[in-house]
This record gives structure tokens, C-alpha cells and sequence, in this order.
């Protein structure tokens, strides 16, 4: 785990020493193998494979001037209490006095790991708990010592929120915290109660996924991902730390559970679980036997689509046995979020979010009281014996619920009865924020807000790709000249910037051989791109998830641009027989200008990055530009950038573009035919490559016009439209979401 957290320290622009144990032969041997094994891990802990050369390897114990010289000291070793407290005794010795220390621990007791040291070093020690894997996940666990200083806590928070972002929960001192605690006794419950209800592998996972608001994964298959023998060790650390607590045998592994343990079948790291890979086939455990079977097709009667407030009001009204099982084990797992909600955490939402962020649950367990009614999970758990806690029947009688949502404000009940604001959950997100704002305009696929200072945030919302027909591309040059604003920011509604053109509308168009329409869609989209990065006024894309295309084509012209760190870019048009078409080849020639070889290959086979640093690598995106860790916030720091570059914009010039010529475009097309005489692309990937050469090489012309360049990409993108393989190549696409390979 800690080459995982300093791997995610490195992806935020650190320099990072790694200090390990060793050898009395070799002291940094552990240190160094465990950097030379991060680019091989998955998921890839880092950014960029040669983002290694930051991460410095070191022995702990003789530490020297990286210990001495560290502004924050994470100890990151085995959850072994007599472990870990011997590793703090040489940081201790070693680390600066004003350094903050901090145990990256699932739930050992903070106040055991400081007992017997200085007032000094207790003041700036504090549980920081990435969860696993730290580059993914979400959710950060602070956990204050009870002499840690209140500013050291508020300073993590801020910095672990703002330059890793992260989202950050501040837990109480109790065993294994918040989302580790009641998300294991979700996961061992619903393990026990397999058994109880006779129930298969299958049948427990279609049942405790999507319909109850929580991943794929669902619940064996997560045991699986976390390793039997992690989630019971992590079990018995709750058992043992719990021993007043009525729901305390819940955390004791079943007896199969330890029979699988001892088997070696401890999930995905052992190759064998609840689930196992036998040839191409994935197939489930059978609990009676004990061996492996394909798995069966489950039929719920309830919904699995909705909201979770209608998926629920369903499960509680169905009367089958898997329904019973499920509406049994959530009444369970939410009756036990309420019944130590106080004891683990100083306010009930930060139950929710640590849940909510830690397990990716659609919604937290105390919110889903709102969500069944507090009498129908009274009823159920007394129906089932189980204890009700005092926050159920308070509800009850009251005629109360935990959350109260007002148009000024969301408010959570207090131990009083009374309501209280609900707190911050950090940093407002970028969809927050945007509600904030004034709308100047509602457009067709488009909505421009008022930032201030001069500053438009036009975004695009088309759907939950944000695909680009003309409406938006009109709205989006409308704006820009409209002589009203002194900058733009260019962002997407939702989880992704855009996926580029509007393919239903290409197929229409294509098929009904309407070919002076979609050249004017053509014209139109060049026309926009174009205008971004040469428009009047400064533009800034804000862009996170997917920027492809047409998107990708958007975030090239823009004057700067501000991405999330997981940002997935590229001209993928080749995927669909395609080459970019609204100004990404001319955008490709006035970056590489002759210098193509690299570029080529990336768009002829249509790559896709798989973060905003590989797109820098590969020239799609500038030195200059800035890359986020916080992606949610991309659009508020484009706001920023925007307010800068307005001071003495000036547009750049229209310049010719030099090219590779007649002998790049000779040479390009010598290497496709190699390629396809060897079997390694097909017939239309020779036809695509030869367009998207003939475009990059200025159609043989060594100094071409940016005009030149579009007139080139729209000739070869229509050619490329009239032939039956990329028609094929775009119905597949659009039936399958998936490349077609002819």
C-alpha cells in the first residue's frame, strides 16, 4: 500500500522518498523493487510508468535527510499494532519536529500507535486511511489522535481535498472507523445470511447490487476483489475491538468462509473465491459441494432501473424469497449504521459519505431510512428479532426523518430531535458551483452561465455523452462573438466534456445520401472549432472523463485548457472509419507540423489515453496546460484562467502550417501497404490511413493555409463517409459500442 499512496503523491507533482526496512546486506532492496514493480501493477497506481524517476528509495533506518528534511511522514506498513509502533519509533527519532505524521491504518486505534510518545509528536500525529486502490477511490479517513492539533487536521483535509482530490471524512477514534466498519458488517451479514436463507453465489450478487444501490461487484464478487483472507482479518479487528456491541457476532467469519481460507481460495489474488475462471468461462462457487459451476441466470421480479427510492418501494412490497433476504439483510445493515452512527463520527451525514464514498453506494445507510420509512425497517426488524435502535424508533414516534431538504438548505436531525445545516462535504464541485451562477442563456443542447468578472461557462448538455449536433455548435459561436463577455470557458454537463459528433445524425445523413447536409454540418463544426482559437476573446476548455472526437477537436483549439488528471482523450475517429473532421488534422499539422510518424500511428489506429498525462505525452495536450487531481473542480479553475487571460488577450495569428510534403505522404502510405501485406491492419484501415496521410501531409504540399488543411479533412472525411466499410464501421459502433475490425 505505500508504494500506492506515494505513486498517488507522485501523480499530484510530488518528489516522494520510499523507505523501507531491507536487508542488513542491502537496505533499500525492498524500497527499490517495490518502485521498479509499480508500472506493471493494475490498475496502474500511476499516471505515467516513468513518473518513477520521482520516487526516491531509502532505508528507514538510516533514513537520513528525507526523514529530516519531509514535510509529512506517512507510515504505511503492515496492521500489525507491535509493527507499526516499532516503525514510529524511527520516524520519531528521525523526523523533522514540525513534520506531520501520520498511520495509514483501516482501523487500528490511533490512541494505542501514539501512547508513551512526546506531547510534541502526538500533537502533529493522525490517522490518514487511503482506501485501496488510493489512485481510484475516492474516499480519505482522518482520524485525530486526542492531542492531535485541530489545524494540523483542517490542513491535511484542505490539502488532501485540493491537491489530491480526494474526499475527505473526519472519523472518531473507534475501531476501524466509518466506511470500513459498516461496510464489512454489510458484507459479513449478507455471508451469513446466505447461509441461513440457503442461497447460492449467483442469486446473493443479482440481488445486492444495482437494485439495492450499490456496484456490480454486489457482494461475493467484492469479497472476491478484497480477499477473504483481508476482509476476515479486517472483521476480527472490528470483533475484537467491539465487545459491548449486540450486533459484535455479525463480524465473526462463517465456518465456510474459514474452510475457503484455509483452501487457498481467497478471491481474484488467488486466482479462486466465490468466483473462479475455469478456461474462458467465469463460473460461482457451490457452497454444498464445494466446487465450481456455471453460473445460472437469475430472474428478480423487482427493478433494478429507477431511483433508488422506487427500487426500494418495490423490494419492500415483493413477497419471494430473495426479496425477503434482501429486505432482512438492508433493514440489518442500516439498523447498525444507526445504532453507532454517534459513536463513530461527530455528524450523521459523514456516516453517509464515508459509506457512500468508500463502497460507492448510490446513497448512504441513514439516507435510506428516508427512502423506506422508518416503520416499514421497524417492522421488518422486529420481524426478523433484531434490535432496534434508539434513531429508528425516535424517527418513529416523532413522525421524523434523518435528512430535511428545503429549498434554502439540506438539514439533518441532532441527538435533540432538533435540525442542525448539514456540514460541507468539502470543496464544492464543479455541478454545485454552476447552481450558484446566474443562466444567461437556454439553448438547445446548451446553457451559458454568468461567472463574473466578464467570464461565460458555456455548457454543453446533450445527454450523458454531451454528443454534438448543430445546436450547441451554433450556441457555442454565438457566444464567442457576441461581444458580451470578456472570456469563455467551454465545459460539459455531467461526468464527461463530449464524445465528439453526433454519429446518429452522421448514419441518417449517410444513408439517406444526404451529402450537402452533412458537409454543411462539416462546415459548421470546423467553423466552431476554428473560432475557439482564434476568437476575440480568450477561450479555456474545463474538461474530465471523455474528450473524444469532436471533443478532443474542441480541447485543441482552445486558447488553454484545465483537465482532470483522469481525463480520457483522443481523435478516435478511425474506430468508425473515420478521420477527424472538424479541425483535429489541421490542429495535428500546426502542432507536429512535419514531424508525424508518432502522431499518425496514434490517430490511424484511433487510440484513446488512458489519463490527461499520456494526452500530454503524446502532444495532445500542452506543456502549459493544467492538470488536476481535483477533477471535480475543473470548471472553477478555468474560471480563474479565464479571468487572467482577458487581461491583454490577443488572438493569435493565421499563419501557413508547414507539412511532411510529397515524401512523408510516400512514405505513410509505403508503410500501410507493408503493414496490411503483413496481416496486422485490414483493407479499410489502408484506406483510412491513406486519407488521414493525405490530410497531415497537406495532399503532398509542403506549406499549406489552416484553410487548406480544413478543405483537405472535409474532402477525405465525406470521401470515407461514402464507402460501405465505414458505414459498417459506424452501425457496429452504434449497436455495439464496440470498433468494428474490416
Amino acid at each position: 500500500m505505500g508504494r500506492q499512496i506515494a505513486a498517488l503523491l507522485v501523480n499530484a507533482g510530488l518528489k516522494v522518498h520510499l523507505l523501507d526496512l531491507g536487508t542488513a546486506d542491502d537496505p533499500t532492496s525492498l524500497a527499490r523493487q517495490a518502485i521498479v514493480d509499480l508500472p506493471g501493477m493494475r490498475p496502474a497506481p500511476l499516471l505515467r510508468s516513468a513518473d518513477t524517476q520521482h520516487i526516491q528509495p531509502g532505508a528507514l533506518h538510516d533514513a537520513g535527510d528525507a526523514l529530516a528534511g519531509a514535510e509529512w511522514v506517512i507510515e504505511a506498513v503492515v496492521e500489525d499494532l507491535a509493527i507499526k509502533r516499532s516503525v514510529l519509533d524511527l520516524i520519531e527519532a528521525q523526523a523533522h519536529p514540525d513534520a506531520v505524521v501520520s498511520t495509514n491504518t483501516s482501523g487500528l486505534p490511533i490512541a494505542s500507535l501514539c501512547e508513551g510518545r512526546s506531547d510534541s509528536f502526538c500533537r502533529r500525529f493522525l490517522g490518514v486511511h487511503f482506501f485501496n486502490p488510493p489512485r481510484a477511490m475516492p474516499l480519505v479517513e482522518v482520524i485525530p489522535g486526542a492531542a492531535t492539533d485541530p489545524q494540523i487536521v483542517a490542513s491535511c483535509r484542505e490539502w488532501i481535498e485540493s491537491g489530491l482530490g480526494k474526499r475527505v471524512v473526519v472519523c472518531r477514534d473507534t475501531p476501524n472507523f466509518i466506511a470500513n466498519r459498516l461496510g464489512v458488517f454489510s458484507l459479513m451479514d449478507a455471508l451469513h445470511r446466505m447461509v441461513d436463507h440457503g442461497l447460492s453465489v449467483d442469486a446473493v450478487d443479482a440481488v445486492t447490487g444495482s437494485l439495492l444501490g450499490r456496484p456490480r461487484s454486489a457482494t461475493l464478487r467484492l469479497c472476491d476483489l478484497i480477499g477473504l483472507d483481508t476482509l476476515s482479518h479486517v472483521a476480527r479487528t472490528v470483533y475484537d475491538g467491539i465487545t459491548d456491541d449486540p450486533w459484535r457476532e455479525t463480524f465473526s467469519p462463517p465456518e465456510f468462509m474459514l474452510a475457503m481460507i484455509a483452501a487457498g481460495q481467497l478471491g481474484a489474488k488467488s486466482g479462486s473465491g466465490f468466483y473462479a475462471k475455469q478456461g474462458k468461462e467465469i463460473q460461482c462457487l457451490d457452497l454444498a459441494s464445494g466446487g465450481y459451476r456455471s453460473r445460472e441466470k437469475i430472474r428478480l421480479n423487482l427493478p433494478t432501473r429507477g431511483t433508488l427510492g422506487e427500487r426500494l418501494d418495490a423490494l419492500w412490497s415483493a413477497d419471494d424469497a430473495l426479496a425477503q433476504f434482501a429486505r432482512e439483510h438492508v433493514a440489518v445493515t442500516i439498523a447498525y449504521a444507526a445504532s453507532c452512527a454517534r459513536q463513530v463520527a461527530d455528524r450523521l451525514e459523514d456516516v453517509d459519505r464515508a459509506v457512500m464514498w468508500g463502497f460507492n453506494w448510490e446513497a448512504g445507510p441513514l439516507e435510506m431510512i428516508d427512502l423506506i420509512g422508518p416503520q416499514r425497517l421497524l417492522d421488518t426488524l422486529e420481524a426478523s428479532s433484531q434490535p432496534v435502535p434508539g434513531l429508528i424508533s425516535d424517527l418513529v414516534r416523532g413522525g421524523g426523518t434523518v435528512y430535511r431538504t428545503s429549498a434554502q438548505s439540506v438539514d439533518v436531525i441532532a441527538s435533540d430531535g432538533s435540525y442542525v445545516p448539514q456540514i460541507s462535504s468539502g470543496p464544492l464541485g464543479d455541478a454545485d458551483y454552476l447552481d450558484t451562477l446566474d443562466v444567461l442563456e437556454q439553448g438547445d443542447g446548451a446553457r451559458l452561465y454568468a461567472a463574473g468578472n466578464g467570464v461565460g461557462v458555456l455548457e454543453f448538455h446533450t445527454g450523458p455523452l454531451n454528443i454534438l449536433g448543430p445546436e450547441p455548435l451554433h450556441m457555442a459561436t454565438a457566444v464567442v462573438n457576441s461581444g458580451q463577455l470578456q472570456s469563455v470557458v467551454l465545459c460539459g454537463a455531467g461526468e464527461h466534456f463530449s464524445a465528439g459528433a453526433d454519429l446518429q445524425l452522421l448514419l441518417r445523413l449517410i444513408e439517406g445520401e444526404r451529402w450537402q447536409e452533412l458537409e454543411e454540418y462539416l462546415v459548421l463544426f470546423q467553423s466552431t472549432t476554428a473560432l475557439m482559437r482564434f476568437a476575440p476573446i480568450p477561450v479555456v476548455l474545463a474538461a474530465g472523463g471523455l474528450a473524444l472526437g469532436g471533443g478532443c477537436e474542441f480541447s485543441l483549439t482552445c486558447a488553454t485548457r484545465v483537465l482532470a488528471a483522469e481525463l480520457r482523450t483522443g481523435l478516435v475517429e478511425a474506430k468508425v472509419g473515420l478521420i477527424p473532421g472538424a479541425g483535429g488534422c489541421k490542429e495535428v499539422v500546426r502542432r507536429f507540423g512535419p514531424d508525424i510518424n508518432a502522431v499518425f500511428e496514434t490517430l490511424r489506429t484511433g487510440a484513446m489515453s488512458d489519463n490527461a498525462r499520456q494526452a500530454q505525452d503524446w502532444g495532445l495536450v500542452d506543456a502549459s496546460d493544467m492538470i488536476r487531481m481535483d477533477g471535480h473542480r475543473v470548471v472553477q479553475h478555468a474560471v480563474e484562467e479565464a479571468q487572467r487571460l482577458a487581461a491583454g488577450w490577443q488572438a493569435p495569428a493565421v499563419l501557413d502550417l508547414p507539412t511532411a510534403g510529397s515524401k512523408g505522404l510516400s512514405r505513410l502510405v509505403a508503410e500501410l501497404e507493408q503493414a496490411h501485406i503483413a496481416g496486422q491492419i485490414t483493407p479499410h484501415d489502408v484506406v483510412v490511413g491513406q486519407a488521414l496521410a493525405h490530410v497531415l501531409c497537406g495532399g503532398g504540399e509542403p506549406l499549406v493555409s489552416q484553410q487548406r488543411l480544413l478543405d483537405l479533412e472535409r474532402e477525405q472525411f465525406l470521401a470515407l463517409c461514402a464507402t460501405a466499410a465505414t458505414r459498417e464501421r459506424i452501425v457496429h459502433m452504434l449497436d455495439t459500442g464496440k470498433p468494428l475490425s474490416n
